[in-house]
Order: C-alpha cells, then sequence, then structure tokens
C-alpha cells in the first residue's frame, strides 16, 4: 500500500468500522490488513474461525483494531444475525466490502444431476451478500452515510463457456446492487461494483491454466476495491475490460467462438494437471 492511499483511507475511514467478507484470505485479507494499518475498525467475515482470528492478531499487533465473526454466507439466517449483532457490537459500518465468493467451472452438460452447485455458488456470491446487506442497510441509511462495494468478475464483458453458475451469480449480485443503489444514493449510501480480472488466489489456484496465465495479485485486487471504495462510481473496471465488453457487443459470434477456443484450453490443461 502506497503512502497516499493510507493517508486517503485513514481520512475516510480511520475510527469508523469496516466489514470485509471473505477476510481469512486472498483479497480479503490483503484488503483487512491496508483499512487495519490506516486506522479502520474492521469487522473480519469468514467461515474459517482460526484463519480469521490469525490476520486479526497480526492486524492488533501493527497497531489496528480488528474483530472476527465466523460465518456461513449460505447460510441466509446466520448470515441476518451476524448482521445484527455487528451493529448492536460495533454500530453502522461506514464501508462493507462484498468480497467473499465461490468459484466453479463446469459445463452445463457435465452440470446434469448437479443443480446444488449452482445453488450453492448463488448462496455465497449472492443471495448471501443480499441476506447481510438487507439487515445493515437500515442503519447505514440512518447515519446518512456508507459505501458498499462488492467484488466481480470481468467475465461478465464476454461469454464464458464453464463459468456460468459462477459468472451469473457475480451478474445477479451487481444488478442487485445497481437497483439498490438508486433507493439508497440520495440518502448517502453508495454501492459500486469492481470487475476484476485473474487474480492468483486459491480460488484460481485449482484451474490448472490458470497456473501460467498473467494475473493480478491479491495486494493489488485489494487495493482496486479500497480506491473504488474512496470513491462513488457505482461501476469499476480496468480500460481494456470495457474495451472487450463492447467489441464482444459488435462481435458476438466471434466473441462466443474465442470463448469456447478458451474453454477446451483449460480442459486440455486440466487433464494434463
Amino acid at each position: 500500500m502506497t503512502a497516499r492511499l493510507e493517508r486517503r483511507l485513514r481520512a475516510a475511514f480511520g475510527g469508523r468500522v469496516v466489514v470485509v467478507t471473505g477476510a481469512s484470505r486472498g483479497i480479503g485479507a490483503a484488503a483487512a490488513r491496508m483499512l487495519g494499518a490506516a486506522g479502520a475498525r474492521v469487522v473480519l467475515l469468514a467461515r474459517d474461525a482460526e484463519a480469521l482470528e490469525e490476520l486479526a492478531s497480526g492486524i492488533r499487533a501493527a497497531g489496528g483494531d480488528a474483530a472476527t465473526v465466523p460465518l456461513e454466507l449460505r447460510d441466509a439466517t446466520a448470515t441476518a444475525e451476524t448482521a445484527h449483532r455487528i451493529l448492536a457490537e460495533h454500530g453502522a459500518p461506514a464501508l462493507v466490502l462484498a468480497n467473499a465468493g465461490h468459484s466453479i467451472r463446469r459445463t452445463a452438460r457435465d452440470s446434469a444431476g448437479r443443480a446444488h452447485d449452482v445453488q450453492r455458488t448463488v448462496a455465497a456470491n449472492y443471495t448471501g451478500h443480499a441476506a447481510l446487506l438487507l439487515e445493515l442497510l437500515p442503519a447505514m441509511r440512518a447515519s446518512g452515510r456508507g459505501r458498499v462495494v462488492v467484488s466481480s468478475t470481468a467475465a461478465l464483458a464476454v461469454p464464458a463457456p464453464g463459468w456460468s453458475a459462477y459468472v451469473a451469480s457475480k451478474a445477479a449480485l451487481e444488478r442487485w446492487i445497481r437497483d439498490v443503489d438508486a433507493e439508497t444514493r440520495p440518502e448517502g449510501v453508495t454501492f459500486g461494483a469492481v470487475r476484476l480480472p485473474l487474480v492468483r488466489t486459491a480460488m484460481s489456484a485449482p484451474t490448472a491454466a490458470y497456473r501460467e496465465a498473467r494475473a493480478m495479485s491479491a495486494d493489488r485486487a485489494a487495493r482496486m476495491l479500497l480506491v473504488a471504495a474512496l470513491g462513488r462510481r457505482r461501476l469499476v473496471q480496468a480500460w481494456w475490460v470495457g474495451l472487450v465488453g463492447f467489441a464482444a457487443t459488435l462481435a458476438p459470434g466471434l466473441a462466443e467462438r474465442v470463448g469456447r477456443r478458451w474453454q477446451r484450453r483449460l480442459a486440455a490443461a486440466q487433464e494434463a494437471g
């Protein structure tokens, strides 16, 4: 993290409550460390209680303030209860980084009899965050200010054969926050989505073809989310993501052929191990 970014984060969130989902590793952990270093009161959410406490201990050792709340986002009842606990113990958050996610690569042909894959992916990436935010939003709206930033994917710009469940769940979350933002923006609470390219994390590691592909580091992705948190834009993405999306709109057939070719390459790399 640069000194300039730290100063900006401190000015915006120093002493204020920030909630980070998927905080136990990767992008979420990197963002939480940066926010802790900038003086935010970080509330860490993820399934892995041990990893959360290790991260929180590191933030505290560096002089920061961190609390942990183990949570399975797929459990709507537990998620709502967690939101109420956050409000009771910490107050309305100034920022929510909705970063937790579940990725799956499986073609529609291979998904026959596996509807649960879609349900689990949608619950982790979309409905879980919606359940959390619906309970946090009244307090955020009452405070008159707040920001929600969701981690999305650049794959939304192009056809992505084999990733239908994952990309659809991200699209659903993007659409949901777009409509909710139209309600809350006049009250000072804004939403933004960051369409990240491939990021080198434990989530991408199982896909063999990605191991040699060009990818962003978790720290750099975390910085993208935090820069978005400092602004008010509804959508943040690299310039080339927008360009690729525009090209795919102009030439959908070509985009689909490229997508199928990439899917075959991924399948071959996975079989090779």
